[in-house]
């Protein structure tokens, strides 16, 4: 049977974010488990078809740390970024190259949308020496974007940047990335599916809700670690650029609709300040 209020509470997100703009990041892992693909997939085709506007970003961290492995590279990671050498970096082009295909591919099956988008979008210049062929944003060619949205479209980013100076590609942080096309498009929302619940405290609780303040608290006093800090760095970012809301959210069945459409939430909020 049909909970009327749960649908009450969801048709009225639906109208208040009709002809909004989301940002969705995908964490590479997202692959490993098709069920959810297909179901976050589901979530994203009838939001677009309610006249919500959604961008999809995509890391392949997993993909990556794999083809790694066979091919004898250690993975290394300096504050949650990828050290990237000349092998890692074609390494790295290749798995996204995979990722994107794949995303769009699951998409166009249910719904002939999306328009995936591998570079040049991002300009960047190198981030540091002791990073090796890491990006940091300097320009996005938001236009882009906003032809594909206004075209009816849903486009499916790979994090490449090109150092337009010297030609070359560039590995750029996917939820780094994420953070610079919200504020480059001025999005309501950007939401980050991951494999942890949100951000967590330091005994492992779920906090559900962080004020800028808060977040910044939580990497200068160690509680949040890993790839957990260009999240919360990006959101931090991200909303200090307008963005409204950023959600750090773990990608599970309809994860997106659970925490957009839903008063409860399933993840940890990011606003600019209390109240």
């Amino acid at each position: 049977m049909v909970d009327t209020k749960e649908l009450i509470e969801a048709l009225h997100y639906i109208n208040k974010f009709r002809n909004h703009t989301f940002i969705i990041k995908f964490g590479g892992e997202i692959l490993s488990d098709r069920k959810v693909l297909n179901s976050v997939a589901s979530d994203m085709v009838l939001l677009h078809g309610a006249g919500i506007h959604l961008v999809v970003i995509h890391g392949a961290g997993v993909v990556i740390s794999s083809a790694m492995k066979k091919h004898r590279l250690k993975p290394r990671f300096i504050r949650g970024e990828r050290v990237t050498d000349k092998k890692t970096l074609d390494i790295v082009l290749k798995s996204l190259h995979y990722v994107n295909n794949e995303i769009t591919g699951v998409l166009n099956r249910k719904s002939s949308i999306a328009v995936g988008l591998e570079s040049g979008l991002f300009e960047a210049k190198v981030k540091k020496e002791e990073l090796g062929y890491v990006g940091e944003v300097t320009a996005v060619k938001s236009r882009i974007i906003q032809d594909l949205i206004e075209s009816n479209h849903l486009p499916v980013v790979s994090p490449v940047g090109i150092d337009t100076k010297e030609g070359q590609l560039l590995n750029i942080n996917a939820d780094v990335a994420a953070g610079e096309l919200a504020k480059a498009l001025k999005v309501t929302k950007m939401i980050i599916l991951t494999n942890v619940e949100g951000v967590l405290d330091d005994k492992g609780g779920l906090i559900k809700r962080l004020t800028i303040k808060d977040a910044e608290k939580i990497i200068k006093k160690g509680v949040a670690t890993e790839g957990m800090i260009p999240k919360i760095e990006s959101a931090v970012k991200a909303i200090s650029k307008d963005v409204k809301r950023v959600h750090i959210v773990k990608a599970g069945e309809h994860a997106i609709l659970g925490e957009l459409l839903t008063e409860e939430g399933m993840g940890t909020m990011i606003v600019k300040r209390s109240g």
